[in-house]
């Protein structure tokens, strides 16, 4: 069997799609290892002995040097496994506690569809009409905009394009992004496909606002978090800070760094839900027992079977899988399953359901320092019940670790093209010194370079320039942003080596085309005209 990843679909927060496109077009390099310091494991609170998961934790967090991980494991209706290993920060090495906060990523979709239904539930909405309907300032150039249901944005139907309205979600308030979308075109007919988008559980954030006359946070604060005793979770940084959260980590060249994302507004529906080990035990015994929580009824049977039901079907490395609300489902499967992965640039989380074993697993690291993250859910089921779910196959290049890897091989390039063009410079000085060169002055000096020469030597200039000026111009005409917005949307988000290597390349790229236009063009041997 085999769980599979929503690869580029479940990058959250500032989403890894947007930055793996813009680092893979402009970055050619070679590859190089890199290392992450280390962080040590740190005894919590066990329900029960699982020596196995301890072992397997302690060998993969040595291996892999995640500063923190936070589990939970529920079985048979009850939490029978709350562990947590490592720091809460690097800077800080204060251990991580069950009740310490992750942000939990695209694991967030569960809570607003949860909330959405709440809302459905209350008669406030109805999710089979249009989204103008409650939600009149969403307006984008397709028409067929306006056929876009509720339920297509739950289900990921809507035809909203993925990677291309990630940057349009960034925004400090639901208003802002409702105005960015106006050149925003559709990929297809709604609720003919599926396609992941995180604009979809944003619109929705924007629409639990309009509806209930409460802000996000508080709806979810009031109606979602407290109702399932869920203390210890929230969508409002501030709160996060005073109830203890976690660092955010990255890595940069090979060292594990501090690196905390903020949590933007408009992004929090699909993204920014943050909680902790203790309470997502809870999150994953309410999914489970069909609402029931501690022998309480905290949600309808009827909303949960609805959350869990399937939707859409689409194909996930050649694989059939299906897509609910919120949750991804197993299909053609010996064992089902539904699960939902999750990332920010600075934390991962996965969440897995096995309602035929009446397990529950939740899995929080806070940092992308690791290529395996995303395999601990399965092979901790593996463990406690003896399956064989395949370790999630994920590309290099969807991990931060690796992203990494590539900065530090960038690096070493640029370090060395650099040195050769302070060689060269120099070898230039010299020729000037000894006589041998000089400028090209004029027309009037000498003969003009031929025709052939001066686009030569300003054809990659000339490139260079027509790639930046119509790549801008498409993103403007067709998405309604410009490509200095997607630069500092990657600033903010990428892994600090990464950005830092992309600006040095750029740099060291440019001046290489200056200096060969200002060589081929203007600097000629002293025998020929000088």
């Amino acid at each position: 069997m085999s769980l599979n990843y929503l690869l580029n679909r479940t990058y959250k927060g500032l989403n890894k799609k947007l930055i793996c496109l813009l680092a893979l077009i402009c970055l050619v390099s070679l590859f190089l290892p890199g290392c992450a310091g280390a962080a040590e494991s740190q005894t919590s609170k066990t329900l029960n002995g699982y020596p196995d998961i301890d072992k397997y934790i302690g060998q993969i967090q040595e291996k892999e040097n995640i500063p923190g991980i936070a589990i939970v494991v529920v079985q048979s209706g009850e939490v029978v496994y709350c562990n947590t290993y490592g720091i809460a920060s690097v800077e800080s090495n204060a251990p991580l506690t069950t009740t310490t906060l992750f942000d939990l990523a695209s694991l967030t979709k569960s809570f607003t569809a949860l909330a959405v239904l709440l809302l459905e539930d209350t008669g406030l909405i109805d999710i089979d009409q249009p989204l103008q309907r409650y939600l009149p300032d969403f307006q984008i150039a397709d028409s067929r905009g306006a056929d876009i249901t509720v339920r297509h944005l739950l289900n990921q139907t809507g035809g909203i394009p993925g990677i291309f309205s990630e940057i349009l979600i960034f925004h400090d308030s639901y208003e802002g992004m409702l105005a960015s979308l106006g050149n925003l075109r559709l990929n297809g007919e709604p609720g003919s496909a599926f396609e992941y988008a995180d604009l979809n559980y944003c619109l929705l954030g924007a629409l639990i606002e309009s509806v209930s006359g409460m802000t996000y946070e508080e709806y979810m604060e009031v109606n979602v978090f407290t109702h399932l005793g869920m203390n210890h979770t929230t969508v409002d940084p501030d709160k996060a800070e005073i109830l203890g959260k976690a660092d955010g980590h990255q890595p940069m060249y090979g060292k594990v760094v501090v690196r905390n994302i903020p949590a933007m507004k408009s992004a929090r529906a699909a993204g920014w839900v943050m909680s902790c080990a203790e309470d997502m035990g809870k999150w994953l015994l309410v999914n489970l027992n069909n609402g029931v929580l501690k022998g309480k009824q905290v949600v309808s049977a009827d909303i949960i079977e609805e959350l869990h039901s399937i939707a859409i079907l689409y194909k996930d490395n050649n694989e059939q899988m299906a897509y609910g609300m919120g949750w991804s489902i197993s299909y053609n499967s010996d064992i089902l399953y539904h699960f939902h992965c999750g990332d920010t640039p600075n934390f991962t989380g996965d969440m897995l359901l096995l309602p035929d074993y009446d397990t529950g697993i939740a899995v929080l690291v806070n940092g992308q320092v690791s290529n395996v993250s995303h395999n601990i859910a399965t092979e901790i089921a593996n463990i406690l019940l003896g399956l064989k779910l395949t370790s999630i196959n994920v590309p290099w290049w969807a991990h931060w670790k690796a992203l990494d890897t590539l900065a530090t091989g960038i690096l070493f390039s640029v370090i060395g093209l650099f040195v050769i063009f302070i060689m060269y410079l120099w070898w230039i000085f010299r020729q000037f010194r000894a006589g041998k060169r000089c400028f090209f002055r004029s027309h009037i000096a000498g003969p003009f370079p031929p025709a052939w020469q001066i686009v030569l030597y300003s054809l990659p200039m000339v490139i260079f320039s027509m790639i930046f000026a119509s790549g801008n111009v498409v993103l403007n005409t067709l998405y309604g942003y410009n490509i200095f917005e997607a630069l500092a949307l990657f600033q903010m988000g990428a892994p600090p080596g990464l950005y830092l290597s992309a600006i040095l390349s750029i740099v060291i790229m440019t001046l290489w085309v200056m200096l060969l236009v200002l060589v081929g063009l203007f600097i000629r041997q002293t025998k020929q005209i000088c």
